[in-house]
């Protein structure tokens, strides 16, 4: 039985073991247009990439994904904690504002229960 999750299975000696670990999952949600969303999200990926990336804010994770009328980003991170403070940050709103990219229609956390396949 499992209990204490959020949990990541691991698979050792070909059996599968659950260890604990703190995680949670965003979405970010951008409704508008979408060739233009993908636009201003490549030219923020890549300086965020430029600049060391997001894992040293606790992503351990990164998605993207469109819609007809929406840009989604998905990510997997240390805590609930990362999440909000990434995307307080003055940094990061400088940057996003800096490409043109608009602050999230809609910004979920959600606690992650499992991830396969694992971290």
């Amino acid at each position: 039985m499992l209990s204490g999750g959020p949990f990541c299975p691991l698979v050792t000696g070909g059996q599968r073991v659950y260890r604990s670990i703190v995680a949670a999952m965003m979405i970010a949600t951008f409704v508008g247009d979408v060739d233009e969303l993908t636009a201003a999200y490549d030219r923020a990926h890549e300086l965020i990439g430029q600049r060391g990336g997001a894992a040293r804010f606790g992503e351990l994770r990164h998605h993207c994904a469109t819609s007809d009328d929406a840009l989604y980003i998905i990510g997997v991170w240390e805590s609930a904690d990362h999440i909000r403070q990434r995307w307080a940050s003055d940094e990061m709103r400088s940057l996003l504002a800096g490409v043109g990219f608009p602050e999230p229609t809609e910004l979920t956390i959600l606690d992650l229960h499992v991830i396969e396949p694992p971290l």
